[in-house]
């Protein structure tokens, strides 16, 4: 990464500092931190809109739903050519209409490491042009809040939408500040790769570079693992539309965008060796001396990569949660206990207050070991 780049990411973490601090605030109040993945080996591609939805619509009748699904079907094929063990899958293949919500069940249930929608975007005015990566964030702008609004509105030809979205209200600011906090852990990495994609957009296919931006995405909301939101360009725009419709245009687009993936994932990947190579080293304080030489079994809350403190207010009520650094991550965990089976209620009590993907970890020492290891020997 160029220093230039270091520092166009590190201004827009400063913008959303505020908010980030606000969300370590509220995780008492049942926002769940989960695990960071660490490694790209699952990608979700969402073509946004589809089947009676057909989003944004050119002055040629050009739709969005279409250039969505051509552009993420191809990028697709770039990452399985290219990275043939990296699992690649679609929210949609076909022109059929998926709800936001289940967009985002999708990504989850398969645990992603990433999740990228791909849109086109539309204004009244035909002169607008140029693409634009979103994160999901706090709107910081009148044109910024349009933008999520019009991407947003499928959510009403939803069955039951005011059910599946009852804990939202689009008309009210302060929703949107859950929004940007329920993504807050992964903003680093989303934020990075959108900037990567928005500068290939930029030197490499001469696209008018309108930013990344931050707005409150539905799509992205409910998203457990880095996700943005990429706007192709304007097809609202006469010649930015014959682009997008063009076989060429959406190659290219394509090809940028997973220039940009490689990059990231090479970066994260990257990170993940340097993780691999080190033990775990506890803090101050949170040493085993009680148990020396003894194996301990802990039950892991989240992997973060903001320090936390570890009162209980920041983990929601529990108490005696230690922190290991791994890396440039933070894992965090709670208990100490001699047998597998005592684990196992601690882990099901966490659950309950909402950490889903809490799991069980071994320990000898500051050492980590094999969990199926350390059962066997604790069980002679």
């Amino acid at each position: 990464m160029t220093k230039h780049d270091a520092s166009l990411i590190l201004s827009a973490k400063k913008r959303i500092f505020s908010c980030f601090v606000a969300g370590l605030c509220l995780l008492q109040f049942g926002i769940i931190r989960a695990q960071i993945p660490v490694g790209v080996n699952k990608v979700v591609i969402d073509p946004g809109h589809g089947g009676k939805d057909p989003g944004a619509i050119g002055k040629n009748k050009v739709y969005e739903k279409v250039v969505a699904l051509d552009v993420s079907l191809k990028l697709g094929k770039l990452i399985k050519d290219a990275y043939p063990k990296v699992e690649v899958v679609y929210t949609r293949s076909t022109d059929e209409f998926i709800g936001l919500a289940e967009r985002a069940t999708k990504a989850n249930f398969i645990s992603a490491d990433l999740f990228i929608s791909i849109h086109a975007n539309s204004v009244a005015n035909s002169k607008p042009h140029g693409t634009e990566t979103w994160v999901l964030g706090l709107h910081k702008s009148e044109a910024a809040m349009k933008v999520a609004e019009r991407e947003n509105a499928s959510m009403l030809m939803e069955e039951d939408y005011e059910s599946k979205y009852q804990d939202f209200d689009p008309s009210d600011p302060n929703a949107y500040i859950g929004l940007a906090l329920q993504q807050s852990e992964y903003l680093d990495q989303s934020l990075a790769l959108a900037h990567y994609i928005q500068k290939n957009f930029k030197t490499k296919l001469k696209r008018v570079d309108r930013g990344v931006k931050q707005a409150g995405f539905m799509v992205l909301w409910r998203t457990t693992m880095p996700s943005i939101l990429i706007e192709l360009g304007f097809l609202s725009n006469p010649a930015e539309e014959k682009f997008l419709a063009s076989k060429a245009g959406q190659n290219k687009l394509a090809k940028e965008i997973f220039e940009a993936f490689k990059t990231y994932k090479t970066q994260i990947d990257g990170v993940n060796e340097s993780i691999k190579e080190e033990e775990p080293i506890p803090t101050p304080g949170s040493g085993d001396s009680n148990q020396t030489g003894g194996i301990i079994f802990k039950v892991q809350l989240a992997t973060s990569r903001n320090r936390l403190t570890t009162d209980p207010w920041n983990f929601k009520g529990l108490k005696n949660v230690e922190i290991y650094e791994i890396g440039k991550m933070y894992r965090y965990t709670v208990g100490r206990f001699s047998t597998f089976d005592e684990a196992k209620i601690k882990r099901q009590e966490v659950k309950k207050l909402g950490y889903n993907t809490a799991f069980i970890v071994a320990y000898k020492g500051t050492k980590r070991l094999d969990l199926d290891d350390a059962i066997a020997r604790t069980k002679k």
